[in-house]
């Protein structure tokens, strides 16, 4: 596949002109990387539009003891990325990385792409009209997953939808994974899910222990969440305060 087909057959693309692609294909830069290779991190600036030409990546959030981010999802070939160069104050909020053996990805500078736009504005639209469905369509999944986890007699379930990580959700599971990584604790398990339907109280965190009705607890944050599984889920004394009605 040429990287003017990669365009071509890109999500956002779908639609344009053969001149309007053609276009777009003058400004993309192809580069390769392997696995586990990062293309940005969290907070880098947003400066670039990305599209998988082959192979897969990672997007996902950082966690202080992994060398990768815990994917939230996987950008498969022929779908685009990094829609945030596009959002005030353009900063990446999640980092990525090469999720095969391989990939290769299309890199397209967001001052081209908006210098196009602005001399083409039926392109502009076109694109962002897609890239609208895109977000919604990756949000969606988003709010309905949930990563499994192994069974276990304490599950604490953080919901990470775009809401919550706007919300700070990272910082929760930051606390989480530095509360969990003192002990060996093989009954309990921290796991993620989406949106409960409740985005004003989030970041939301429910924990769920055997035997007992699960507990949401609503507007986490790092030091919340420790005092939540120092007392709760460890002496099981439940917060009150912070429980969503």
């Amino acid at each position: 596949m040429t990287s003017k087909d990669s365009i071509m057959k890109a999500d956002v693309f779908e639609g344009l002109g053969e001149e309007q692609l053609a276009s777009l294909w003058e400004g993309a830069l192809e580069l390769n990387y392997r696995k586990r290779e990062r293309l940005f991190k969290e907070g880098d600036e947003a400066s670039h539009f990305w599209v998988v030409k082959e192979g897969q990546v990672d997007v996902g959030f950082e966690l202080p003891t992994a060398s990768e981010a815990h994917p939230l999802y996987t950008i498969q070939a022929g779908r685009a990325f990094g829609w945030s160069c596009f959002v005030p104050p353009h900063k990446y909020r999640l980092s990525s990385y090469c999720a095969s053996a391989t990939c290769t990805v299309l890199r397209l500078d967001r001052e081209f792409l908006l210098g196009c736009f602005e001399r083409d504005p039926a392109m502009g639209y076109r694109v962002m009209a897609n890239l609208a469905a895109a977000v919604g369509e990756r949000f969606n999944w988003l709010q309905g997953s949930t990563t499994t986890a192994p069974y276990a007699q304490v599950k604490i379930t953080v919901h990470l939808a775009t809401c919550g990580i706007a919300a700070g959700a990272r910082e929760v599971v930051n606390a989480l994974v530095d509360e969990m990584s003192g002990e060996d604790r093989p009954h309990i398990k921290m796991q993620t899910a989406g949106c409960i339907g409740r985005c004003s109280t989030e970041p939301n965190v429910t924990v769920q222990i055997e035997g007992e009705e699960p507990v949401i607890y609503q507007k986490m944050n790092g030091e919340k969440i420790r005092r939540v599984f120092r007392e709760h889920v460890l002496k099981g004394a439940i917060q009150t305060e912070w429980v969503l009605a």
